[in-house]
């Protein structure tokens, strides 16, 4: 249990009042609308991995909720409401859904606020109410009261703050990224990393599923791509595998049940080496392919003069988006060598078909058509920063992740693209973490600094940003983190270098410049977050060192 005048939340909540004496509960009852069955699923499980069965009314088991949702009419009568439990201090958990209306009072003076993640959160000995206007609302409120347990978890019962909380998001987007292509991560890897990235508000995940070494995605239409797409030489496990489509559906509902929309990618025209080895005729060399075993940029990318390389990618997305209903894709397009095309006789004609000035605008002929044929499918559509180096116009969304190109997310935001900002430095989270390698593993590069807790706490992502974006109609969305896998070989590495600096990025998510100054942050991460009855604990996952939690290096 953590004993404090203000809970040691993580993001800080907007308001947070204290309105009495805390109080003691040894058994929740979890009750809801059922516009937010999915988020109240969510929070049982995840008190009953956390504190055990017993603490949840029989009215919350999963018998009973699986009957709510068959039976929503009749259950309804029954939902909640029919146990009594004489032996230990009974505690009421609503959950309930806001009509109309602004959810929170005012946020007069806030340069960000997106009103639809907005919760109030009321905690006495009353019962708990949990409001919200949206799912999103409710899967970030119900984050809150997750951490609230855990301060006050006693070994048995719980002991509470009575409090009222009113909470909003200052960012749309709050983003992570994992790279499951270099690296292949099981399911309930992910889904233990996204049970605790949800504690701390994230909304996005980004999964990059395609790459040089691995194509990760099973393709009922296109099974070589997985056939030989999923595997590589060598004998570490960790490289070979991919993802059935049960196994992503499953995946896709465990996130959205907290809030979390996935996004996939699918990264053409570059970085396909491991799709052209069982279908090397979509390549512009003849011969044999093979999945590529080296880091770093290929030469070898889609032929973009062979019509089959286009329907190839429209059959993949065709695919992809019945796996994945969310609003958003990504279709990657970062670092395509135009090599193979300056030497390719049908790259050649096709440029000349298109009346095309430069080789790179091949690549945005490309971007276009997937772009254009994703729209109409009803799909927002993102790519890598490089889609506006060509001439070739199209409406494709921006992760601004090209530090030393600063001007690309005001210049996006103007051409009336929206922005994410996921710059490589402090945000690629596979960069060291302190400047002493020895406790830090991972990437170098050249960059000026390590990818520090204070340094991804303390960047700014709005700077150069608000207000910038003139008649174009782009808006800034928000920001992400990117654990790129080329040297995170299993989950426990993973874990490793995402925590705690997703939390500094979360903070900075959720509160924009009006987060708490680095130090208050690095004390409430220390006393809530990193070890005994912190929000994290009995997750099994691995924080860094940091002065947050002692042990090895995985």
């Amino acid at each position: 249990m953590i004993e404090a005048a203000t809970p040691p939340f993580i993001p800080a909540p907007k308001r947070y009042r204290k309105t009495g004496s805390p109080f003691y509960a040894a058994v929740l009852e979890l009750h809801g609308d059922p516009a937010f069955l999915p988020q109240l699923r969510a929070l049982r499980d995840e008190v009953e991995g956390a504190f055990g069965a017993t603490v949840l009314a029989p009215g919350s088991s999963r018998e009973e909720f699986a009957y709510f949702e068959k039976n929503r009419e009749e259950g309804s009568e029954l939902w909640g409401g029919n146990f009594r439990t004489a032996s230990a201090p009974l505690l009421s958990v609503s959950v309930k859904k806001i009509v109309s209306g602004a959810v929170v009072g005012s946020v007069e003076g806030d340069e960000l606020c997106f009103q639809a993640g907005s919760y109030t959160l009321r905690c006495a000995p009353s019962g708990i109410e949990l409001a919200a206007l949206t799912a999103e609302g409710a899967a970030a409120g119900a984050a809150t009261l997750l951490q609230l347990l855990h301060f006050g978890w006693e070994g048995w019962r719980f002991r509470l703050a009575s409090c009222e909380i009113e909470d909003y998001p200052a960012m749309e987007w709050r983003g992570m990224m994992i790279d499951s292509s270099r690296h292949f991560f099981s399911i309930p890897a992910l889904k233990r990393i996204l049970s605790v990235a949800w504690l701390y508000k994230i909304n996005r995940f980004h999964w990059h599923l395609t790459d040089d070494q691995g194509w990760r995605v099973e393709l009922l239409n296109t099974p070589e791509a997985t056939e030989s797409g999923a595997t590589r030489p060598g004998q570490d496990p960790n490289r070979n595998g991919f993802y059935r489509q049960t196994e992503i559906r499953d995946l896709v509902a465990f996130a959205s049940e907290r809030g979390i929309t996935v996004v996939p990618e699918l990264d053409l025209p570059g970085h396909v080496q491991a799709v052209l080895e069982g279908n090397p005729e979509l390549a512009c060399v003849r011969g044999p392919q093979r999945v590529r075993t080296e880091w770093g940029i290929s030469e070898e990318v889609l032929c973009l003069g062979n019509e089959g390389s286009i329907q190839f990618a429209l059959t993949a997305w065709d695919e992809v988006c019945e796996l994945f209903p969310g609003p958003y894709v990504h279709i990657g397009g970062d670092e395509c060598p135009t090599t193979r095309w300056e030497h390719c006789p049908k790259c050649a004609a096709k440029k000349k078909e298109l009346n095309l000035k430069d080789w790179v605008d091949l690549q945005g002929y490309f971007m276009q058509t997937l772009t254009e044929h994703l729209e109409r499918k009803g799909k927002t559509v993102f790519a890598w920063d490089e889609v506006m180096d060509t001439a070739v116009p199209n409406s494709a969304n921006v992760v601004h992740w090209r530090q030393w190109l600063p001007d690309q997310g005001t210049r996006a935001l103007a051409e009336g693209r929206n922005v994410v900002r996921s710059p490589f430095s402090p945000y690629y989270f596979d960069f060291v973490q302190t400047d002493d390698r020895t406790l830090s593993p991972g990437l170098a590069y050249k960059v000026p600094q390590a990818s520090t807790l204070r340094r991804v706490y303390e960047f700014d992502p709005l700077e150069g940003l608000l207000g910038t974006g003139g008649d174009g109609g782009g808006r800034f969305l928000g920001i992400q983190g990117n654990a790129w896998s080329e040297y995170i070989r299993d989950p426990r590495r993973l874990e490793y270098m995402l925590f705690p600096r997703l939390l500094a990025l979360m903070e900075t998510a959720w509160n924009g410049r009006k987060r708490p100054p680095f130090e208050v942050f690095l004390e409430t991460l220390k006393r809530g977050h990193g070890g005994s009855g912190g929000a994290s604990d009995g997750t099994g996952v691995i924080f860094a060192h940091l002065g947050i939690n002692a042990g090895p290096l995985p």
